[in-house]
């Protein structure tokens, strides 16, 4: 029996059709990054702040050591050339920690379950829309408008100046932004050293940093100290000890 074209046609059109377009939503954060970590753009390569939101559907490229924390729990390490989409990956599709989680106790390691958070309220859009720039009124403006407390006032009264609607408390009475961000680990306290690969730090303000070998830094406020598999870090401590710590590790120092 001779083939109908059209068939094959709707066949085709079928399979087309089928095929899920990448999600654009956020999926990961950028949580550290030793160097430059790019975005992928039809026309340029732009670096990424650390402590942004990740798409599914983002291309990326890494110049150095970097961290990807997923949404689901798992984490991605990034090396100088690893180029890749987002979501593509499998730590995209963990739900749950990918590395074993320790404690340290007084000088003692001790396994210990991994901790449940809420990852993705821990990043942040930090693409922000200039205050200058025009907008026009949507739908959903009016919607919100006519459906949400003094939504019509919202409308009518014109812009709104930019900043707080009132006052903000004093500095130790006002609340903390916890996203993850670039910063400095904070003087005292145990030494790391790495002898092997990298680390990656993260305090209890939510900065961190990409740790490199041959360096001997202050952990400060480090809370967190996340290694790779076949990283080495030694750990000095104030009374002269060392201790020898091999990746893959999230260890947690509270």
């Amino acid at each position: 029996m001779a083939r109908r074209p059209g068939i094959l046609v709707i066949a085709v059109l079928a399979l087309a059709g089928g095929c899920k377009k990448p999600s654009d939503k956020p999926l990961a954060g950028l949580h550290a990054a030793g160097a430059p970590v790019l975005r992928v753009t039809e026309k340029d390569k732009l670096p990424i702040a650390v402590g942004s939101h990740l798409r599914a559907d983002e291309h990326i490229i890494a110049t150095g050591p970097a961290l990807l924390e997923y949404f689901g729990g798992g984490m991605r390490f990034l090396d100088s050339g690893d180029e890749f989409d987002v979501g593509d990956v499998d730590e995209a599709k963990l739900l749950g920690s990918n590395i074993p989680t320790r404690r340290w106790t007084e000088g003692v390691i001790q396994e210990v379950p991994p901790a449940q958070r809420l990852v993705a309220a821990r990043y942040t859009n930090v693409a922000f829309t200039p205050p200058t720039a025009d907008t026009e009124l949507t739908t959903a403006d009016y919607f919100k408008a006519f459906f949400t407390p003094n939504g019509m006032d919202k409308l009518t009264g014109g812009p709104r100046p930019d900043g707080p609607s009132k006052p903000l408390p004093a500095p130790p009475f006002r609340p903390k932004v916890p996203y993850i961000h670039a910063g400095h680990l904070g003087e005292g306290g145990l030494v790391v050293e790495v002898t092997d690969g990298f680390a990656v730090a993260e305090t209890d303000d939510l900065a961190t940093a990409v740790l490199l070998e041959d360096r001997e830094i202050p952990m400060g406020r480090t809370v967190r100290l996340i290694l790779p598999k076949g990283a080495e870090v030694t750990i000095h401590t104030g009374a002269g000890n060392e201790l020898e710590l091999e990746g893959p590790v999230d260890l947690r120092f509270r």
